[in-house]
Order: structure tokens, then C-alpha cells, then sequence
């Protein structure tokens, strides 16, 4: 009876004819930043607005992928701040609720999640797209950036490996940026406080 019990439980781990719960991420991100040779100072205000239609990602594939919808959780512009305003007050910024000072807006755009496949699960695609816009003594800054992952998988990811898949592709995202030597230099110029 073991033997039977486990052959079953491996073959839907192969197989996606078992179901797959629904699955909420919590969004935690992580924005690196590197050393500069690049003196920033001053004070922004920032904020974070999701831009998508919904909070789905998409589903975890196979058979029943019209019920296993992976979907973000309430608090991910929050997560979102938390994690940007962490890389720029180590760039050496003054995060501020003023509004009147000069203001760095994330935008999310894309966050997707794909499981191509209906037999079984061999790999997993995601997407982030974010937009940075900074506006400072009437300028403006605006740019795109993107990242895309693909994971091979011997079977469908884990809640714990669809979590870091899915901050994996979003950290690289926001990382994109806040490398960005254009964003930078227009940052260099944020007034001194």
C-alpha cells in the first residue's frame, strides 16, 4: 500500500491531472543598489501606483488552470515602497510625506506569471514591467523597464518556489532601474537639502 501511495503522490507532481490550489503571493521585492561614484542628496516623496487590470497573475497551468489563479496580495504597492524607499535612502536620499518636494513614482505595469502546457508542467514564464517617473523643479524623468524569467520544472512549482520566482522577477525589474545611468544622473540632480 506504501508503494502504491508513493507512486501516486510522484506521479502528480509530474502530472498536472491533480488540481492546484489557488495561490496568493505576498509581494516582497528587493531593490539592489550598487556603490556609486555619484553624490546623492536631497529629499524625494515617493509612490507607488499598480497599474494592472487586476491583481491576477495568471494560473498555475494544467488541466484545471481556470481555477488555480495565482493572484498578489492587498499590500503589494506598500511592499513595493517599503523596498524602494530602502534603495534610495541608501543611495544617501531623504524619503519625506512632503509632497511639495520632488516625487518618485513607481508604476507597475506587468506582473504575469505562465505555465504553458495542459499534459504536464515543464517550465514557468513570468514578466514584470515597472515605470519610474521623477518629477523635480519642473522636469521630468521617465522610464521603462522590463524583466522576463523562464524556470524549467520537473513538476509545478511549490507555493514557497512560485513566491520567489514571482519577487525574483520583480526585484530584477526594479534592480533594472534603479541601475539605470540615465535615472541616476537625473537623480544627481535633486536639490540638496
Amino acid at each position: 500500500m506504501k508503494k502504491v501511495l508513493t507512486v501516486f503522490i510522484i506521479l502528480c507532481g509530474f502530472l498536472t491531472g491533480c488540481a492546484l490550489s489557488p495561490q496568493q503571493i505576498d509581494v516582497s521585492p528587493k531593490v539592489s543598489v550598487t556603490r556609486q561614484d555619484r553624490h546623492f542628496r536631497g529629499e524625494l516623496h515617493v509612490n507607488v501606483m499598480d497599474n494592472r487590470s487586476s491583481p491576477s497573475l495568471g494560473s498555475r497551468g494544467g488541466v484545471y488552470s481556470k481555477t488555480n489563479k495565482i493572484v498578489t496580495d492587498a499590500d503589494t504597492t506598500l511592499s513595493i515602497q517599503s523596498s524602494v524607499e530602502l534603495a534610495l535612502r541608501q543611495m544617501g536620499f531623504t524619503i519625506t510625506d512632503a509632497e511639495s518636494a520632488p516625487t518618485l513614482t513607481v508604476y507597475l505595469d506587468r506582473l504575469t506569471y505562465h505555465a504553458p502546457g495542459v499534459a504536464y508542467i515543464t517550465k514557468v514564464d513570468l514578466s514584470a514591467q515597472v515605470r519610474v517617473v521623477v518629477v523635480s523643479q519642473g522636469k521630468k524623468f521617465d522610464g521603462n523597464y522590463e524583466s522576463k524569467l523562464s524556470e524549467r520544472v520537473l513538476a509545478a512549482p511549490s507555493d514557497d518556489k512560485n513566491k520567489a520566482l514571482v519577487n525574483q522577477v520583480l526585484s530584477d525589474a526594479l534592480t533594472r532601474a534603479f541601475s539605470d545611468q540615465e535615472l541616476l544622473t537625473y537623480l544627481e540632480t535633486i536639490p540638496q537639502h
